[in-house]
């Protein structure tokens, strides 16, 4: 009798938390993303635009501040120089950043949050060094939402990074990965 009432109460508690849990604001988001990477100023002159692949994880702060976190990867041709083809350059973007959501979720099925941050890009040439610099970023995060968990997710950034001109052939580098792809509420 005694584990009847034990296991009644257990599965009552279980499923007033799946209920709670269904109604609690969903505070992490997962994004998969891909699209281009679009080199410009001085370092377009050493790469072309290129496919990229990302990912990103979001905190929700409040209603309107997010923490986000962002990863991408940009596989760049070596420009045409002359009649000389550069080697090809794999950019790896690693950026930490705020989010402020001038729509936020749940008031539309859109979502608008502006965002600006620092992390590093690493540049990995091809049959050369790979050389990591400081980097700062401001973009954008533009969702549609699916259902309650999913979101199709529009993601513009543009990233800087401080490089040695030595090594890169600019003191900044400016790379924008423009993405698409979805973010997925935790």
């Amino acid at each position: 009798m005694r584990s009847a009432i034990g296991s009644a109460a257990l599965l009552v508690v279980l499923a007033a938390t799946a209920a709670d849990a269904q109604e609690a604001p969903r505070r992490f988001t997962l994004e998969g993303r891909g699209g281009f990477n679009v080199p410009t100023f001085d370092i377009s002159d050493a790469v072309d635009g290129g496919p990229s692949v990302g990912v990103g994880l979001g905190y929700q702060i409040s209603p309107k501040l997010w923490a986000l976190g962002d990863v991408d990867l940009g596989f760049h041709s070596g420009a045409d120089a002359g009649g000389l083809q550069g080697p090809d350059v794999k950019v790896y973007h690693y950026i930490a950043k705020l989010g402020y959501a001038v729509v936020p979720e749940g008031a539309s099925k859109w979502s608008v949050i502006v965002n600006a941050g620092a992390g590093a890009m690493t540049f990995d040439v091809d049959g050369g060094s790979a050389n990591t610099y400081p980097a700062i970023n401001v973009g954008a995060k533009i969702a549609y939402r699916l259902g309650s968990r999913v979101s199709l997710l529009l993601s513009p950034q543009g990233d800087i990074a401080f490089t040695d001109e030595a090594e890169v052939g600019t003191s900044n580098s400016w790379v924008w990965p423009f993405t698409a792809g979805f973010r997925v509420g935790l």
